[in-house]
C-alpha cells in the first residue's frame, strides 16, 4: 500500500478503470498548456523542488572568514481536492450501467485542472512562480475586433518572434469567449483553418481564463516539472459514500520570455 491507499478502498477493480478513464478524458480536455509546455517527471512526492542553477549570496559577509551561498529554489505545489461518490453507484458500474454518474468527480477534476492552468498562465505567488502573463518579455497585444485585423496582427507577432530567434511552429491558445467571437465574425474560409496555416503548430482553446497567448512549440522555452502527476486516492468511506480525493505536486518556469506573446481582449463580456 502507498500514501495513496487505492487498495484499500471499497471499489471495484472495474469502477476504479471507470473512474481513471473518465478523469483522463476531462484532463485531456481542459489542461490546455501540457500540450505545447515540456514536461519533466513525475519524479515522485519525495521530490519538493527543482534547483534553478542559482546561488544567493548573502551581503556583508565576512572578508576573512568563510563565505556562503544559498542554493536557490523552485518549491513544489502540492494540492488536494476531496470528493465524494456514492457506493452503490459504483457497484453499478459491475452490473453493466453505461450511465453511471460520477459528476462530484468531474467538477473535481475541472477544479485541480483551472488550478493548473492558472498556475501555467497566470503565476503562483506564494512561491513565486511567474506565469506566462508576467514572464513574457513582449508587449501584450490587444486582440482586434475584426476577423481579418485579427490574422493580420498574428501574423505580423509571428513575424516578429521569428526576427528575435524563436523559432515556430507556433501555437496559439485562445480563450473560448474570444474563439466564440472570431468563428461569430468570420465569413468565407474558415478561421481555423486559416489560423492553422498562418500558425503551422495548434490552435488551443483554453477554457479557464480570458487571455490568449501565441506560444513556440520549438521546445525548451516552458518547463512544467511534476513530483506527482494528478492521480486519485482513497480517505475513507461510510455505508452510502466513498470520499477519494485528486492530488499532484508541480512547479512551473518560462524558460524562454521572449517566446511568450499575450493576447488581451478589451471586450466587454
Amino acid at each position: 500500500m502507498n500514501i495513496l491507499k487505492k487498495s484499500i478502498a471499497p471499489i471495484t477493480d472495474k469502477a476504479w478503470e471507470e473512474i481513471t478513464d473518465r478523469t483522463k478524458q476531462i484532463m485531456g480536455t481542459y489542461l490546455t498548456a501540457r500540450k505545447f509546455v515540456d514536461i519533466e517527471g513525475p519524479t515522485g512526492l519525495e521530490q519538493g523542488g527543482i534547483s534553478t542553477g542559482r546561488l544567493i549570496v548573502p551581503e556583508n559577509q565576512s572578508d576573512d572568514g568563510v563565505n556562503y551561498g544559498i542554493r536557490e529554489m523552485l518549491p513544489f505545489i502540492e494540492i488536494r481536492k476531496p470528493f465524494e461518490l456514492d457506493l452503490w453507484e459504483l457497484d453499478n458500474i459491475e452490473r453493466g450501467a453505461k450511465d453511471v454518474d460520477l459528476t462530484p468527480l468531474e467538477e473535481a477534476v475541472k477544479e485541480v485542472a483551472f488550478f493548473e492552468e492558472k498556475v501555467i498562465y497566470e503565476g503562483f505567488e506564494p512561491i513565486k512562480i511567474k506565469g506566462m502573463k508576467q514572464a513574457a518579455e513582449n508587449p501584450s497585444v490587444e486582440i482586434p475586433k475584426s476577423t481579418n485585423a485579427f490574422l493580420k496582427e498574428l501574423g505580423k507577432q509571428i513575424m516578429q518572434l521569428c526576427q528575435n530567434g524563436v523559432e515556430g511552429p507556433y501555437s496559439l491558445v485562445i480563450s473560448a469567449a474570444e474563439w466564440l467571437e472570431l468563428v461569430k465574425l468570420s465569413e468565407g474560409y474558415p478561421i481555423q483553418k486559416q489560423l492553422t496555416e498562418i500558425l503551422g503548430g495548434q490552435l488551443i482553446i483554453n477554457q479557464s481564463n480570458k487571455l490568449s497567448f501565441l506560444v513556440s512549440e520549438r521546445g525548451g522555452d516552458y518547463e512544467l516539472v511534476q513530483g506527482q502527476d494528478i492521480t486519485l486516492g482513497y480517505d475513507t468511506h461510510d455505508t452510502q459514500n466513498v470520499k477519494l480525493y485528486l492530488t499532484a505536486s508541480f512547479t512551473f518556469r518560462v524558460l524562454s520570455p521572449e517566446a511568450v506573446v499575450v493576447f488581451e481582449s478589451k471586450r466587454s463580456d
